[in-house]
């Protein structure tokens, strides 16, 4: 019959009101929980640079390739440095619905930085490609109210890197002289979340000041370091 062969899967209906406001979020967060720890053992194994964008690259291809190996229908779209109408500021990765009734911005976006000795490491957070700060700011994704990053640890542990994060954040509290910025909630720092193999996932909550309004943060702490 013609109903068995539809996708599992269907695009939500604007009155649908049997599903909750963020389930594609939902869907694709739990989609990245399922694959992302597979990801340093696929880089390792085509890697041919230590770059923040090869990496982007090959970490989009990575989940496009685990969307086809999954043997069901998952409706949404991973692509580098997506576009806004509004905005010449573009995210890492962007996350796309795939139906022609959507216009094509991205649904989930975010921005990726490594943490390495020839990196500057506090750009994670603040500074001018400042990562948490751009979403602060709302130069990136400021139609969102979800999004995320991912951190490329490329030496050191993600332990390391997550104390260097919230001793950053905490020194923005205390001695932050730029008035349009607010660091001095609790709920800017990381939130360990939950651990996966190669992966720590942690949680933040940030205002931004100029629409009085947060965005949430789903941060991805990825171990690429070379295994002797």
């Amino acid at each position: 019959m013609l109903k068995d062969s539809l996708p599992a899967y269907q695009t939500p209906r604007p009155k649908d009101l049997s599903i909750t406001p963020n389930f594609e979020v939902d869907l694709i967060l739990s989609f990245v929980d399922k694959n992302i720890s597979n990801f340093s053992f696929y880089y390792q194994s085509v890697k041919d640079s230590d770059k923040e964008n090869r990496i982007s690259d090959i970490l989009v291809h990575h989940f496009e390739l685990c969307k086809n190996d999954s043997g069901g229908y998952f409706p949404f779209r991973f692509s580098k440095n997506p576009t806004q109408p509004e905005s010449d500021k573009e995210t890492d990765i962007g996350i796309f619905v795939m139906t022609r009734n959507r216009t094509p911005i991205p649904i989930l976006e975010f921005e990726a930085k490594r943490f390495s000795d020839s990196s500057n490491n506090k750009e994670y957070v603040c500074g001018y490609r400042g990562g948490i700060e751009r979403f602060k700011r709302g130069h990136h994704s400021s139609h969102l109210k979800v999004c995320g990053m991912f951190g490329y640890v490329q030496n050191r542990t993600s332990s390391d890197w997550i104390e260097k994060v919230n001793n950053w954040i905490k020194e923005l509290s205390e001695n932050n002289v730029d008035l349009t910025l607010d660091w001095t909630d609790s709920k800017e720092y990381l939130i360990k979340v939950d651990s996966f193999p190669q992966v720590e996932k942690l949680f933040s909550s940030h205002y931004r000041k100029l629409s009085e309004d947060r965005i949430s943060l789903w941060h991805y702490l990825i171990e690429l370091a070379a295994k002797n």
